[in-house]
């Protein structure tokens, strides 16, 4: 009996699927390499197959193959790096970070710290609101160059009254020699007190703000310690 070609084995094998691990309708590399073995055994000795045909199969099937082994070793490389981001997030616990961010944390003490920065010099306020959006406060930062900077809340509300201790939001914004509004770019300062590590990335902890790796602009050691 004549087993006609395999053809486009592109359409049975899948690049992104290990030969381990396929789906129904899928064959994996073993399963191809009988078929074609199988194809050559039973092919018609009065009309066998032509070999441009069978070279270009087993072209097919080491592009594949390759693709299945780079994946493979992507997929590896991934969980290696994995491996050593949450190694590098451990290393940042009781270190003072400052990262890309807006909120800010009130303490059981009613102390909050946070950072900013702007391009150019500007008369500066920061507003501070929760997590509903409601204002909370308005404080002036006076004249400040451009740069880098941090400012402290005492954790008092425009009436004077104490805010709850939690997370909120704040934003800072200036107004330049020209009378131009200058916006501040928000970020996170304060000690790592702990690191979550349930999540595909590790979060380092600020208070109770949480804070990815890769938003981390800067790192020094506490000046608690």
């Amino acid at each position: 009996m004549a087993i006609d070609g395999i053809g486009d084995v592109s359409r049975f094998f899948a690049p992104t699927v290990s030969s381990d691990a396929k789906s129904g309708n899928e064959l994996g590399q073993d399963d191809f390499l009988k078929l074609l073995v199988t194809q050559m055994r039973h092919q018609d000795p009065l009309n066998p197959m032509d070999g441009t045909q069978f070279t270009a199969q087993l072209a097919q099937f080491s592009s594949l193959e390759q693709l299945v082994n780079l994946n493979t070793k992507l997929e590896q490389i991934n969980a290696s790096q994995a491996e050593v981001s949450r190694g590098r997030a451990l290393d940042y616990i009781g270190k003072e970070i400052v990262a890309g961010g807006n909120l800010l944390t009130l303490d059981d003490e009613g102390q909050a710290t946070a950072g900013f920065g702007i391009d150019e010099d500007a008369e500066c306020s920061v507003r501070v609101s929760d997590a509903d959006g409601n204002l909370v406060n308005v404080m002036a930062l006076g004249s400040l160059k451009a740069g880098s900077h941090t400012f402290s809340w005492d954790g008092k509300t425009m009436d004077g009254t104490d805010a709850a201790p939690g997370v909120y939001r704040f934003e800072v914004e200036g107004v330049n020699a020209d009378g131009e509004t200058v916006r501040g770019d928000a970020q996170v300062s304060g000690l790592v007190s702990r690191v979550n590590m349930e999540g595909a990335e590790p979060l380092l902890y600020v208070g109770q703000v949480p804070v990815t790796l890769s938003e981390v602009l800067d790192i020094r050691a506490s000046s608690h310690s």
